[in-house]
Order: C-alpha cells, then structure tokens, then sequence
C-alpha cells in the first residue's frame, strides 16, 4: 500500500467498460481499517503520472488544510484514499492554422488523419475500426463534395453508438442533422461568455481572460480540415463522455457497495475533476438504483450539462443525473465547483451548443441550453444554492440536501485544471468536517 502525503494510497486501475482490473486493490481499501474513504477521479489525462499529478497536488493542500485546529476532529480520523484510473483522452481546445496557407491546410488534413488513426487504435471497438478507416478514405474528397462531408461525419459518429442518450447534452440532435451543415455551423466564430459586463460586440480571442468579456474560439477554423478537427475533438468528447460514466456506474459504484457492506459504518467521499466529475456523478446515479448512500459529493469543474440535476430544464427534459437528488444518494454536503474561466468546460459545450441548435449568438454562458456544469454551475434546479467559494478560513454552511454550487470565478479557479489550490481543497476539507 502506498502512502502520499501521509494518506494510505490505492490506485483502482479500471477499463472502458468499468472493470476494475487489480481485484486486489479493492481488498486493500476494505482491509485499510480507514473511518473514511475518499474515492478521487481524474478527467482529460494523457497518462497515469499526469493523474497521480493531479491527485498529489490535492492531497498535498488538503493534508495541509488539516493541520489546521478547526479541522482537528478530521485529522483525527483515519482516511484512506481510492486512486481512479480510468482509459481518458487529453482534450485539445483549439485548432489554428491559416485559411490563405496552402501548406497549413496540408497539416491540418495531416492533424485529422492523425487523429483517426489514433482514434480507430484506442478508442474504436472492432465493428467501428473500418467505419474510420472509411472516413480516412474520404480526406482527399470532403474539400469538394458535400455528399463527402455527409459521409464522413457520419462514419465518425459511429464512435457514438450504444453511448446512453442524454437529450440535455445534445447528441440527439446532433445526429440528426447532415455533417456538411454540422461543418458549415463551424463557419462561424463561436462566442464564449466570460461572464460580467462587456461591451455590445466586444470579442477577444482564446488566451486572454478578463472578467466581462468574451472569446473567439478563432476567426475561423482554418480549411475544411480544420473544421474536421474540433468535429472530431468533439467526437471524442462524447466517447469519453460516456466511457466515464460507465467506470462510474459499473465500476466505482460496485466498489463503493462493496465497501459498505463490508463496513457499513464507512465514510465515503467521492471527488471527481472534469469528466471525472461525470464519473462519480454516474457512481451516484447508479447508487441510487439500489438505495445506496454515499457522506459526500465534490464535483471540481465537472464537464456535463448544467440541467444534470434538473427535474424539468425547462423543455419538460429530466437531468441525467436528476436521482442522485430525488434519492437523496449523498447524505452530507454535495459541491460543484464552477468558473466562468474554466475555458476547457465552456469551448466543448459551446462548440456542441452550436452544432445541436439554429443560433450563431453567444453560447456557453448560464442561459445557453447546452451549457456545462463546471462553467456555470447546476441551473434549473430547485435544490441548488450558489455562493463564492471561500477563502481560506472563512466558515462553510453547506445546505443539505442541496446542491452547494461554489463560484470561483475571478481568480479563484483561473482555469479548468486548477482544481488542486488552497480554496478548493478547503472547501473539501470543510465537507469532509461535515460528515
């Protein structure tokens, strides 16, 4: 058994499908003699070092948080840690390249290739593998031919079949509409909000973040080939979307039973970043189907729909993850994180908000449909609360049951990834407390 940053340590290594892969793992967390549980998982990660990064950096404000006298009773208690790996793929948020450049519109057609072929060897299943190899063929007609674009985004979709539907997230009306007029969509500049006042008009590119203003996700995408390449991103989005959910579901939530019933009196905290926030959020929706409990929940600029736990979003569509709450899965404090700089969170759903609706306006920010959780925080939910996320020190009173949503907008979260800082591990540390 490892340890880091003083806290015994369990890597649960786990497949596509959610099979955990080292059995033994779970009997290590079960034998730990812990009083709590903290099940953590990653989002948009290369590798295992970049995950064990990621969960370092955490553990290493949260233990120093816990030296702290107000937190002395959670000290005291003994606390293990489930380390999640899970198959991700990184998530590229732009494509550039200049639309007059005829050799840049060479590497973009040689970015996508790349990019279908390293989709069809670590993501296709063995009936989608020649569907891609298909699209591959296409490359030297979709320039030219709308017929070819139709087709091409088609075989590329393939990727999406047996994902569970989620009419929130738009995937639905995403394919069913023709990919050249999905493509031409991505014609436009698309506006993400960075929340507060701006000026009527104003834009600004990708890179630059002050409060008020908005982003250009690029003049353009470049050639036909660049538009391909943020579809394709997208594509892989979903499929990744959906891989997390099933670990959460299938996995996680298996070894979270299993915990229980070995030691019922176990606390269990479960803590997701990104599509890892998808991940226990599914952990959840699967507890519930059989009266499962959990201590707490901390969603850290999770990446699915801010309607997620919505009972109506306001076109009579249940959230995805409307049980967890209905079921009262989460016994203690339940957080979201969000922040109008999480630009990762608000680039995949406002390049998804502009391919699943009619309008070329401004998209990503509270009032668009297709809007993320971590970028806006849960909307159209009775049971949401929304504070600023506190600085350390400053008391938290988590309403429960509630959804506690924590804005860290303004520097308190600067980006997608910043997850790890003394502010959101204090407000962990502070649920922990609570339970």
């Amino acid at each position: 058994m490892e340890s880091r940053q003083g806290f015994d340590f369990i890597k649960l290594q786990f497949d596509a499908d959610g099979v955990l892969q080292n059995p033994p793992a779970l009997d290590e967390l079960k034998n730990s003699g812990a009083t709590d549980i903290i099940f953590i998982a990653h989002g948009f990660r290369n590798d295992e070092n970049d995950a064990t990064g990621l969960y370092d950096r955490f553990l290493t404000t949260f233990r120093e948080h816990l030296n702290n006298p107000v937190f002395s009773s959670v000290a005291s208690r003994k606390l293990a840690v489930g380390g999640v790996y899970w198959p991700s793929k990184p998530f590229q948020e732009t494509y550039s390249g200049s639309v007059q450049a005829v050799d840049a519109e060479t590497a973009e057609k040689e970015a996508v290739r790349a990019r279908l072929e390293d989709l069809k060897a670590t993501v296709a299943r063995g009936d989608q593998k020649p569907k891609i190899d298909k699209a591959i063929a296409l490359l030297d007609q979709v320039g030219g031919s709308r017929d070819a674009q139709d087709q091409f985004v088609k075989l590329a979709l393939s990727l999406w079949d047996n994902s569970e539907p989620d009419p929130t997230e738009g995937a639905d009306r995403i394919r069913a509409t023709d990919g050249s007029v999905l493509l031409d969509k991505l014609k436009v500049p698309i506006i993400v909000s960075s929340g507060g006042p701006r000026a009527e008009g104003s834009t600004m590119s990708v890179g630059s973040e002050p409060a008020g203003t908005t982003e250009g996700l690029g003049s353009m995408f470049g050639s036909i080939f660049g538009r391909l390449g943020q579809f394709l991103n997208l594509t892989m989005w979903y499929v990744m979307k959906n891989r997390s959910g099933a670990v959460g579901a299938a996995g996680v939530a298996q070894a979270v039973r299993g915990l229980k019933t070995a030691a019922p009196a176990v606390k269990i905290h479960l803590v997701g970043h990104s599509l890892g926030g998808r991940l226990m959020a599914g952990c959840a929706k699967s507890l519930a189907q059989t009266n499962s409990h959990v201590e707490s929940l901390s969603l850290l600029e999770a990446a699915f729909s801010h309607y997620g736990f919505s009972s109506n979003n306001g076109k009579g569509q249940t959230g995805f993850f409307r049980n967890v709450i209905d079921r009262q899965v989460v016994t203690g404090p339940l957080i979201a994180t969000f922040s109008a700089q999480d630009k990762v969170v608000g680039t995949v759903y406002a390049v998804a908000s502009r391919l699943a609706s009619d309008s070329v306006q401004e998209v990503g920010d509270a009032n668009d449909p297709y809007g993320g959780i971590g970028r806006n925080g849960a909307q159209k939910t009775a049971e949401s609360v929304s504070s600023a996320l506190h600085s350390v020190g400053t008391p938290y009173e988590f309403q429960i049951p509630k959804i506690n949503c924590l804005d860290g907008s303004g520097g308190l979260i600067k980006d997608h990834g910043d997850v790890a800082n003394p502010f959101v591990t204090y407000a962990f540390a502070s649920v922990v407390s609570k339970t």
